[in-house]
Protein backbone atom coordinates (compact mmCIF):
# COMPACT_ATOMS: atom_id res chain seq x y z
CA UNK A 1 0.00 0.00 0.00
CA UNK A 2 1.60 3.46 -1.38
CA UNK A 3 2.34 5.83 2.07
CA UNK A 4 -0.42 9.14 2.25
CA UNK A 5 0.26 12.43 3.99
CA UNK A 6 -2.55 15.22 4.42
CA UNK A 7 -2.14 18.99 4.31
CA UNK A 8 -4.06 20.93 6.91
CA UNK A 9 -7.11 22.59 5.98
CA UNK A 10 -5.71 26.13 7.80
CA UNK A 11 -2.66 25.57 5.47
CA UNK A 12 -4.89 25.10 2.16
CA UNK A 13 -7.05 27.80 3.66
CA UNK A 14 -4.51 30.57 3.84
CA UNK A 15 -2.54 29.79 1.32
CA UNK A 16 -4.76 28.89 -1.69
CA UNK A 17 -5.79 32.26 -2.05
CA UNK A 18 -2.24 33.85 -2.12
CA UNK A 19 -0.66 30.40 -4.41
CA UNK A 20 -1.12 30.23 -7.75
CA UNK A 21 -2.12 26.77 -9.07
CA UNK A 22 1.51 26.13 -10.02
CA UNK A 23 2.87 27.19 -7.22
CA UNK A 24 0.72 24.62 -5.12
CA UNK A 25 1.65 21.63 -7.98
CA UNK A 26 4.99 22.12 -6.85
CA UNK A 27 4.82 22.78 -3.51
CA UNK A 28 2.87 19.55 -3.15
CA UNK A 29 5.36 17.24 -5.63
CA UNK A 30 8.67 18.24 -3.96
CA UNK A 31 6.50 17.83 -0.47
CA UNK A 32 5.66 14.08 -1.72
CA UNK A 33 9.24 13.34 -2.97
CA UNK A 34 10.60 14.84 0.30
CA UNK A 35 8.02 12.48 2.43
CA UNK A 36 8.65 9.10 0.24
CA UNK A 37 12.18 9.12 0.48
CA UNK A 38 13.61 12.18 2.19
CA UNK A 39 15.42 13.65 -1.04
CA UNK A 40 15.26 17.67 -1.56
CA UNK A 41 14.63 17.76 -5.33
CA UNK A 42 16.93 19.96 -6.94
CA UNK A 43 15.05 22.83 -9.29
CA UNK A 44 16.45 21.40 -12.84
CA UNK A 45 14.61 17.75 -11.33
CA UNK A 46 11.57 19.52 -11.06
CA UNK A 47 10.83 21.17 -13.99
CA UNK A 48 11.92 17.94 -15.91
CA UNK A 49 9.54 15.81 -13.65
CA UNK A 50 6.62 18.30 -13.91
CA UNK A 51 7.24 19.43 -17.79
CA UNK A 52 7.50 23.06 -16.72
CA UNK A 53 9.90 25.81 -17.62
CA UNK A 54 12.93 25.93 -14.75
CA UNK A 55 11.71 29.87 -13.97
CA UNK A 56 8.32 28.50 -12.98
CA UNK A 57 9.82 25.88 -10.69
CA UNK A 58 12.35 29.04 -9.34
CA UNK A 59 9.60 31.50 -8.73
CA UNK A 60 7.61 28.86 -6.81
CA UNK A 61 10.35 27.75 -4.50
CA UNK A 62 11.17 31.47 -4.05
CA UNK A 63 7.56 32.29 -3.75
CA UNK A 64 7.49 29.68 -0.64
CA UNK A 65 10.29 30.92 0.95
CA UNK A 66 9.23 34.37 0.79
CA UNK A 67 6.27 32.56 2.35
CA UNK A 68 8.37 31.42 5.25
CA UNK A 69 6.67 27.46 4.62
CA UNK A 70 10.32 26.46 2.39
CA UNK A 71 13.32 28.04 3.93
CA UNK A 72 16.79 28.77 1.45
CA UNK A 73 19.36 26.24 1.92
CA UNK A 74 23.08 27.60 0.40
CA UNK A 75 22.03 27.94 -3.25
CA UNK A 76 18.93 25.54 -2.75
CA UNK A 77 15.83 25.17 -0.50
CA UNK A 78 15.07 23.12 2.57
CA UNK A 79 12.33 22.62 4.56
CA UNK A 80 12.13 24.61 7.88
CA UNK A 81 11.97 21.26 10.00
CA UNK A 82 14.30 18.87 8.50
CA UNK A 83 14.09 16.57 11.41
CA UNK A 84 10.42 16.20 11.56
CA UNK A 85 9.38 13.13 9.45
CA UNK A 86 5.95 12.69 11.11
CA UNK A 87 4.69 16.39 10.19
CA UNK A 88 3.34 17.81 7.36
CA UNK A 89 2.81 20.99 8.27
CA UNK A 90 2.76 22.78 11.42
CA UNK A 91 0.71 25.02 12.19
CA UNK A 92 -0.85 26.41 15.30
CA UNK A 93 -4.47 25.56 15.74
CA UNK A 94 -6.76 28.67 17.02
CA UNK A 95 -8.48 28.05 19.98
CA UNK A 96 -11.97 27.65 19.18
CA UNK A 97 -13.93 31.19 19.76
CA UNK A 98 -10.45 32.98 19.96
CA UNK A 99 -9.89 36.16 17.85
CA UNK A 100 -7.51 34.45 15.41
CA UNK A 101 -10.17 32.12 14.97
CA UNK A 102 -12.80 34.08 14.07
CA UNK A 103 -10.22 35.64 11.48
CA UNK A 104 -9.29 32.73 10.17
CA UNK A 105 -13.14 31.77 9.54
CA UNK A 106 -14.21 34.88 7.30
CA UNK A 107 -10.75 35.42 5.70
CA UNK A 108 -11.65 32.59 2.50
CA UNK A 109 -11.09 34.13 -0.82
CA UNK A 110 -10.11 37.63 -1.20
CA UNK A 111 -13.41 39.39 -2.86
CA UNK A 112 -13.60 40.89 -6.33
CA UNK A 113 -13.87 44.73 -6.50
CA UNK A 114 -14.81 46.67 -9.83
CA UNK A 115 -12.75 49.85 -10.48
CA UNK A 116 -15.71 51.89 -9.93
CA UNK A 117 -16.67 50.60 -6.58
CA UNK A 118 -13.13 51.76 -5.63
CA UNK A 119 -13.42 54.83 -6.88
CA UNK A 120 -17.06 55.26 -5.44
CA UNK A 121 -15.36 54.20 -1.93
CA UNK A 122 -12.34 56.57 -2.38
CA UNK A 123 -14.70 59.68 -3.25
CA UNK A 124 -16.85 59.36 -0.29
CA UNK A 125 -14.13 58.33 2.30
CA UNK A 126 -11.19 61.11 2.62
CA UNK A 127 -9.03 58.72 4.22
CA UNK A 128 -9.10 55.84 1.14
CA UNK A 129 -7.78 58.43 -0.71
CA UNK A 130 -5.27 59.52 1.25
CA UNK A 131 -4.15 55.76 1.42
CA UNK A 132 -4.03 55.54 -2.37
CA UNK A 133 -1.98 58.42 -2.62
CA UNK A 134 0.40 57.52 0.44
CA UNK A 135 0.81 53.99 -1.34
CA UNK A 136 1.90 55.72 -4.82
CA UNK A 137 5.11 57.18 -2.78
CA UNK A 138 5.61 54.97 -0.51
CA UNK A 139 5.84 51.95 -3.03
CA UNK A 140 7.30 54.47 -5.84
CA UNK A 141 5.32 53.61 -8.53
CA UNK A 142 1.18 54.40 -10.09
CA UNK A 143 -0.81 51.87 -8.81
CA UNK A 144 -2.19 49.69 -11.14
CA UNK A 145 -5.99 48.43 -11.09
CA UNK A 146 -4.66 45.24 -9.46
CA UNK A 147 -3.08 47.08 -6.30
CA UNK A 148 -5.92 49.55 -6.05
CA UNK A 149 -7.98 46.30 -5.44
CA UNK A 150 -5.27 44.89 -3.29
CA UNK A 151 -5.03 47.94 -1.05
CA UNK A 152 -8.35 48.10 -0.82
CA UNK A 153 -9.03 44.68 0.20
CA UNK A 154 -6.80 45.38 3.06
CA UNK A 155 -9.13 48.15 4.48
CA UNK A 156 -12.74 46.35 3.71
CA UNK A 157 -11.75 42.76 3.44
CA UNK A 158 -8.85 42.42 6.09
CA UNK A 159 -10.96 45.46 8.29
CA UNK A 160 -7.22 46.80 8.51
CA UNK A 161 -7.13 50.66 9.66
CA UNK A 162 -5.99 52.88 6.82
CA UNK A 163 -2.92 54.16 9.55
CA UNK A 164 -2.05 50.06 10.26
CA UNK A 165 -2.01 49.45 5.89
CA UNK A 166 0.17 52.74 5.62
CA UNK A 167 2.51 51.25 8.29
CA UNK A 168 2.43 47.80 6.37
CA UNK A 169 3.85 49.70 3.02
CA UNK A 170 6.24 51.23 4.82
CA UNK A 171 7.56 48.15 6.56
CA UNK A 172 7.83 46.28 3.42
CA UNK A 173 9.17 48.81 1.93
CA UNK A 174 12.38 49.61 4.06
CA UNK A 175 12.67 45.38 3.76
CA UNK A 176 12.78 45.76 -0.09
CA UNK A 177 9.65 43.75 -0.34
CA UNK A 178 6.94 45.28 -2.00
CA UNK A 179 5.61 42.83 -4.26
CA UNK A 180 1.87 41.39 -4.10
CA UNK A 181 2.31 38.40 -2.61
CA UNK A 182 4.51 39.65 0.07
CA UNK A 183 1.91 42.67 1.02
CA UNK A 184 -1.41 40.34 1.04
CA UNK A 185 1.11 37.47 2.96
CA UNK A 186 1.99 40.14 5.70
CA UNK A 187 -1.83 41.95 5.78
CA UNK A 188 -3.44 38.69 6.16
CA UNK A 189 -0.89 37.77 9.01
CA UNK A 190 -1.28 40.86 10.79
CA UNK A 191 -5.16 40.51 11.00
CA UNK A 192 -4.94 36.50 11.94
CA UNK A 193 -2.70 38.11 14.64
CA UNK A 194 -4.99 41.46 15.52
CA UNK A 195 -2.67 43.85 14.33
CA UNK A 196 -5.10 46.43 13.69
CA UNK A 197 -4.32 49.66 16.00
CA UNK A 198 -1.08 52.05 15.60
CA UNK A 199 -0.09 51.23 18.38
CA UNK A 200 0.20 47.28 18.09
CA UNK A 201 1.73 47.53 14.63
CA UNK A 202 4.42 49.87 15.63
CA UNK A 203 5.17 47.55 18.77
CA UNK A 204 5.21 44.84 16.23
CA UNK A 205 7.39 46.44 13.92
CA UNK A 206 9.83 47.58 16.45
CA UNK A 207 9.98 43.79 17.57
CA UNK A 208 10.75 42.44 13.70
CA UNK A 209 12.94 45.35 13.24
CA UNK A 210 15.17 44.56 16.43
CA UNK A 211 15.50 41.01 15.53
CA UNK A 212 16.14 41.28 12.38
CA UNK A 213 18.62 43.55 13.35
CA UNK A 214 20.25 41.40 16.13
CA UNK A 215 20.46 38.74 13.85
CA UNK A 216 22.22 40.67 11.08
CA UNK A 217 25.01 41.76 13.75
CA UNK A 218 25.66 38.12 14.97
CA UNK A 219 25.46 36.68 11.02
CA UNK A 220 28.03 39.90 10.61
CA UNK A 221 30.42 37.93 13.81
CA UNK A 222 30.10 34.44 12.63
CA UNK A 223 30.51 35.40 8.81
CA UNK A 224 27.03 34.51 7.50
CA UNK A 225 26.03 36.24 4.69
CA UNK A 226 25.25 34.02 2.14
CA UNK A 227 22.80 31.55 3.28
CA UNK A 228 19.70 31.48 5.19
CA UNK A 229 19.41 30.75 9.24
CA UNK A 230 18.29 27.98 10.31
CA UNK A 231 15.47 27.29 12.84
CA UNK A 232 17.96 26.03 15.22
CA UNK A 233 20.19 28.97 14.49
CA UNK A 234 17.70 31.35 14.74
CA UNK A 235 16.66 30.12 18.21
CA UNK A 236 20.31 30.60 19.58
CA UNK A 237 20.81 33.53 18.64
CA UNK A 238 17.07 34.92 19.76
CA UNK A 239 18.26 33.38 23.38
CA UNK A 240 21.71 35.36 23.46
CA UNK A 241 20.63 38.82 22.13
CA UNK A 242 17.13 38.18 23.20
CA UNK A 243 16.74 36.94 26.52
CA UNK A 244 19.68 36.63 27.76
CA UNK A 245 20.68 40.11 26.43
CA UNK A 246 24.48 39.28 25.95
CA UNK A 247 26.50 42.03 24.01
CA UNK A 248 27.78 41.23 20.57
CA UNK A 249 31.44 42.12 21.78
CA UNK A 250 30.66 38.66 23.88
CA UNK A 251 29.75 36.59 22.02
CA UNK A 252 32.64 37.93 19.08
CA UNK A 253 34.96 36.34 21.80
CA UNK A 254 32.92 33.46 22.60
CA UNK A 255 33.17 32.70 18.68
CA UNK A 256 37.10 33.20 18.63
CA UNK A 257 37.30 31.06 21.39
CA UNK A 258 35.48 28.17 19.94
CA UNK A 259 37.18 27.99 16.93
CA UNK A 260 40.33 28.05 18.67
CA UNK A 261 39.16 24.96 20.33
CA UNK A 262 37.04 23.04 17.80
CA UNK A 263 38.34 24.66 14.50
CA UNK A 264 35.02 25.52 13.36
CA UNK A 265 31.80 26.98 14.04
CA UNK A 266 29.95 25.25 16.70
CA UNK A 267 27.15 26.47 18.20
CA UNK A 268 26.28 24.15 21.23
CA UNK A 269 29.65 24.23 21.94
CA UNK A 270 29.69 27.71 21.62
CA UNK A 271 26.69 27.80 23.97
CA UNK A 272 27.88 26.82 26.80
CA UNK A 273 30.90 29.66 27.02
CA UNK A 274 28.17 32.29 26.89
CA UNK A 275 26.19 30.47 29.52
CA UNK A 276 29.16 30.04 31.67
CA UNK A 277 29.84 33.29 31.15
CA UNK A 278 25.90 34.82 32.33
CA UNK A 279 26.62 32.73 35.07
CA UNK A 280 29.16 34.47 36.45
CA UNK A 281 27.83 37.86 35.25
CA UNK A 282 30.32 38.31 33.19
CA UNK A 283 29.31 41.84 30.55
CA UNK A 284 32.46 42.62 29.08
CA UNK A 285 35.49 41.34 27.57
CA UNK A 286 38.03 42.77 29.80
CA UNK A 287 36.37 40.65 32.58
CA UNK A 288 36.40 37.42 30.37
CA UNK A 289 40.00 38.33 30.19
CA UNK A 290 40.79 39.32 33.89
CA UNK A 291 38.96 35.91 34.94
CA UNK A 292 41.51 34.20 32.42
CA UNK A 293 44.45 35.23 34.07
CA UNK A 294 43.47 34.91 37.54
CA UNK A 295 42.97 31.11 36.71
CA UNK A 296 46.05 31.44 35.23
CA UNK A 297 48.28 32.62 37.91
CA UNK A 298 46.49 30.91 40.87
CA UNK A 299 47.10 27.17 38.36
CA UNK A 300 50.39 27.72 37.49
CA UNK A 301 52.69 25.67 38.82
CA UNK A 302 55.87 26.53 41.58
CA UNK A 303 59.15 27.21 40.46
CA UNK A 304 61.94 25.14 42.23
CA UNK A 305 64.85 26.97 43.67
CA UNK A 306 67.97 26.69 41.42
CA UNK A 307 69.94 28.14 43.76
CA UNK A 308 70.66 27.22 47.31
CA UNK A 309 71.50 24.38 49.06
CA UNK A 310 68.38 21.74 48.73
CA UNK A 311 67.17 20.52 52.63
CA UNK A 312 64.58 17.53 53.29
CA UNK A 313 61.96 20.12 53.06
CA UNK A 314 62.68 21.35 49.64
CA UNK A 315 63.13 18.16 48.59
CA UNK A 316 59.88 16.76 49.84
CA UNK A 317 57.39 16.19 47.32
CA UNK A 318 53.88 16.11 48.38
CA UNK A 319 51.84 12.91 47.07
CA UNK A 320 48.67 14.72 47.42
CA UNK A 321 49.03 18.12 45.26
CA UNK A 322 46.51 18.51 42.67
CA UNK A 323 47.79 17.86 39.06
CA UNK A 324 46.76 20.56 36.49
CA UNK A 325 48.86 19.16 34.03
CA UNK A 326 45.42 17.77 32.00
CA UNK A 327 42.92 20.75 33.79
CA UNK A 328 42.29 22.51 30.11
CA UNK A 329 41.57 19.45 28.31
CA UNK A 330 39.30 17.99 31.22
CA UNK A 331 37.33 21.93 31.18
CA UNK A 332 37.31 21.79 27.25
CA UNK A 333 36.02 17.99 27.58
CA UNK A 334 33.07 18.82 30.25
CA UNK A 335 32.23 21.38 27.92
CA UNK A 336 31.67 19.27 24.42
CA UNK A 337 29.43 17.09 26.74
CA UNK A 338 25.81 17.29 25.61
Amino acid sequence: MSKAFELEFSFVEKWGRLASAEDFRIYIYILSCFRKNGKILKEEEIAKKLRISPDAVADAIDFWITAEVLEKDGCGYCFPDMDSSSKIVDLEKPKKGSKKSQTSERLRTRPSYASAEIDAAASVNDSVDYLFKQAEIILDKILSPSDFEMIYSFVDWLGLPVEVVIMLLQFGARQGKTGKRYLETVAIDWADKGIDTYESAEEYIREIELKLSNEGKVRGILGIYDRALTQTEKKYIGLWVGEKKISPELIAAAYDRTVAATGKLSWAYMNKILESWKEQCFETVEQVRANEEMFKIKNSPTKKKENGKKSKFNNYEDTNKPDYSNFAEEILSDMLEE
